[in-house]
């Protein structure tokens, strides 16, 4: 993670956090939502802003880490513990995980490419199938 990153990530949450989502509630023309994982060494829980679009009730991201050869840490997190919490403006939710399907990821993974641009450049610089997410009301 860069140092930007290391900077801005907790500032990104908390300014969210305090303002409900409306202060840094969006990037780019997409809505944003804070992640939390919990750790798959450490046990700590760990938030992450990310961009995300709605797909049937699911609340859909994108593990592209910025198109680095590695997913991001959170993904492994919740590979390892489907069971994350989801802060949107909406608020604070219980939530279970899933990648999505082959079969499906390309065609959401081209709904953010439309969204935001950024998405088609990710692409380009990993060799790695980036893993789309959905996120799903648990019980």
């Amino acid at each position: 993670m860069s140092l930007f990153q290391r900077l801005f990530v907790p500032f990104h949450v908390l300014v969210y956090r305090l303002s409900g989502g409306r202060l840094l509630g969006r990037l780019g023309g997409l809505p944003v939502l804070l992640l939390t994982t919990t750790g798959r060494r450490s046990g700590k829980r760990r938030t992450m802003p990310l961009l995300y679009l709605e797909e049937d009730g699911a609340l859909v991201v994108v593990a592209s880490a910025a198109g680095a050869p590695r997913n991001p840490a959170w993904y492994g997190n919740l590979v390892a513990n489907a069971t994350v919490q989801v802060h949107t403006r909406d608020g604070r939710r219980e939530m279970l995980a899933e990648t999505a399907a082959d079969e499906d990821r390309q065609r959401l993974y081209d709904r953010f490419k439309a969204a935001s641009d950024q998405y088609a450049g990710y692409e380009t610089k990993t060799d790695r199938k980036i893993p789309i997410v959905l996120l799903r009301a648990s019980g």
